[in-house]
């Protein structure tokens, strides 16, 4: 059999893992992206929502006053100046319509009665101006009120707004259905109607003298309540999520999109780019269709970024590489052992001896690793569910939680290593690597660590240390020492405070790790510091018992010793005590 057959058949399962786990990566990856770009669109209609119901809103509030206004003519035969003026002013236009231009009463005329209005007009009996422009028509109007009337809108009094095409549409329309209809795109005319002379539309409603059913449309016509709106007056005071920031929002004066019908864009398109998003809608207003254009610019994009699709990538390859060598190895292990297994006899004693030293092994490392591993699996389950929540993501504390599992990661790699040099505790071959530490900074960096872990359980972590205490140690054993006392006070401690208190005097260091949890008898005092040994069952409490018997290794190995003092119920106190000159000296 040629020697790539019989390596593919030996490893086929190693790469069957590999497949079948690329494949995963590749389906949870195209899922996340679905995800993102999902959650992407919901916030778009969101906002499109959001943006729809409150221009209609701000129609509805101007239709509304329109529509006051021609009630107060409907309900009275004889409307004067100072009556409409006064119930105006009653509404406080400034304030609850900002930006609102002016709001008149157009009076409608007959051809005959147009020159006993202008005499009238100008023998002082009625208020206002002739009608103009002069000229012959089938029918005449004049603006004879308007409010605020001061010297700009003055001007428009007497003005027949029938001369003007756009105008004479939508009040030869208001007619015919004697409600409220709107011009199409116009130009306000500068002075009265806009100072500017903007763009925008008009809205005309019928005032009659009677109501009946169907008379002729101008039998007991007695003129046209009407409103001009500048579109940026309109729009000026609408707000949603996005505009004018990453969505851009174009009003049309049509059922369709059309350059002639453009009322309102928010910005140049030429300064916008590309959409990624784009939706149209439709609203009815007075009588017209307006087309509502959406526009999410790149930065829409760019406000939602999240980090999940490549952290999916990058998991689903790591855990899929891990799998394959793991898998790999287990195979060339399988092989190993059926080449080995002639030679078992000889070598059952041997490897007696080397399972129990693995094993050994595995106990110490399964009972070191857990503390990492729990603190970067804490750290991921918050990264998880900071990334599967459905608010915006804080891009700065994803970072710190990538940078909480690098620094976790980091420390399982300087474990793997050390726990190497375990197996020499017991004969006092232990490799310390001396130099000045801190202790006050060790003990601080220690509790910050435990910080999540703690705030989890409820429990309050305080560091009593009065002033620096440096002393000859290994800093990576000592942390050790200090990680293995702070698990297990909070795994004890049943939520209660924690203190740790630092002391030393000319000669030595003393840390003190304090719980308020259920304690210990007295005559478990020393029976926990062995290996395997426990003062609780293993069924309410995890752990192997190794944690206690290496903690008194350790600070054995750095010159010092450990001793516990505890009541059942109210906790336990435990004291480590080391030369501040270091082990050589305490020897």
């Amino acid at each position: 059999m040629p020697p790539h057959s019989s390596h593919l058949r030996r490893n086929a399962a190693a790469y069957c893992v590999l497949l079948v786990g690329l494949l995963l990566t590749a389906a949870s990856a195209a899922y996340v992206q679905q995800s993102i770009h999902e959650r992407r669109l919901h916030r778009f209609d969101g906002a499109v929502h959001d943006g729809v119901l409150g221009l209609q809103q701000r129609l509805e509030l101007n239709q509304s006053l329109l529509q006051g206004v021609h009630g107060l003519f409907t309900g009275s035969r004889f409307v004067s100046r100072e009556e409409f003026d006064a119930y105006l002013e009653s509404l406080k236009l400034s304030r609850n319509f900002p930006g609102l231009e002016g709001i008149g009463f157009a009076r409608w005329l007959r051809p005959e009665d147009v020159a006993r209005y202008d005499a009238k007009v100008r023998g002082g009996q009625e208020s206002g101006h002739p009608v103009w422009p002069p000229g012959p028509r089938e029918a005449y109007t004049a603006i004879i009120m308007m409010n605020p009337l001061d010297a700009r809108t003055q001007q428009g009094l007497g003005f027949d707004m029938l001369t003007e095409p756009d105008r004479r549409a939508a009040m030869l329309r208001a007619l015919g259905t004697r409600r409220q209809t709107a011009t199409h795109k116009v130009r306000l005319i500068q002075g009265w109607e806009d100072a500017a002379g903007r763009v925008g539309i008009v809205i005309f409603i019928p005032v009659y003298t009677r109501t009946e059913a169907t008379p002729p449309p101008t039998e007991n016509l007695r003129g046209f309540v009407y409103l001009p709106l500048a579109m940026e007056d309109l729009m000026s005071e609408l707000r949603f999520s996005g505009f004018q920031e990453t969505i851009d929002l174009e009003v049309y004066d049509a059922a369709e999109v059309r350059d002639d019908a453009l009322l309102y864009a928010s910005s140049p398109p030429a300064s916008r780019g590309a959409s990624v998003f784009q939706q149209d809608v439709k609203i009815p207003v007075a009588g017209q269709t307006w087309t509502l254009r959406f526009n999410a610019r790149q930065a829409f994009i760019a406000a939602s970024t999240t980090e999940q699709h490549g952290t999916v990538v990058g998991a689903g390859l790591l855990v899929t590489l891990l799998l394959f060598f793991i898998t790999r190895s287990q195979v060339r292990a399988r092989t190993t052992a059926e080449t080995a297994n002639t030679e078992q006899q000889r070598l059952t004693d041997e490897a007696r001896d080397a399972v129990q030293v693995r094993d050994d092994f595995l106990s110490i490392a399964a009972h070191e690793l857990r503390t990492p591993l729990t603190n970067l699996k804490l750290q991921l389950q918050l990264l998880y569910r900071q990334l599967s929540g459905e608010g915006d993501l804080d891009v700065e504390k994803l970072a710190q939680r990538v940078l909480s599992c690098e620094r976790q990661t980091s420390r399982l790699a300087t474990l793997v290593d050390s726990l190497l040099d375990v197996s020499r505790l017991a004969r006092g071959l232990m490799e310390l690597n001396l130099e000045p530490v801190d202790l006050d900074e060790l003990v601080r960096e220690a509790v910050r660590r435990f910080e999540t872990e703690a705030r989890t359980a409820g429990v309050q972590v305080t560091v009593d240390s009065p002033a620096p205490v440096t002393g000859q140690w290994d800093r990576m054993r000592l942390e050790q020492v200090l990680t293995n006392l702070l698990s297990n006070a909070l795994k004890y401690g049943h939520g209660a405070p924690v203190d740790v208190r630092v002391r030393s005097d000319e000669t030595q260091a003393m840390v003190e790790v304090e719980d308020h949890g259920i304690g210990l008898p007295p005559e478990d005092a020393q029976r926990i510091f062995g290996r395997f040994e426990r003062a609780v069952s293993s069924r309410h409490y995890g752990g192997l018992g190794l944690g206690l018997f290496i903690t008194r290794q350790l600070v054995e190995a750095l010159g010092g010793h450990i001793s516990v003092a505890s009541t059942p119920g109210r906790g336990a106190t435990f004291t480590v005590v080391l030369p501040l000159s270091g082990p050589r000296a305490a020897a």
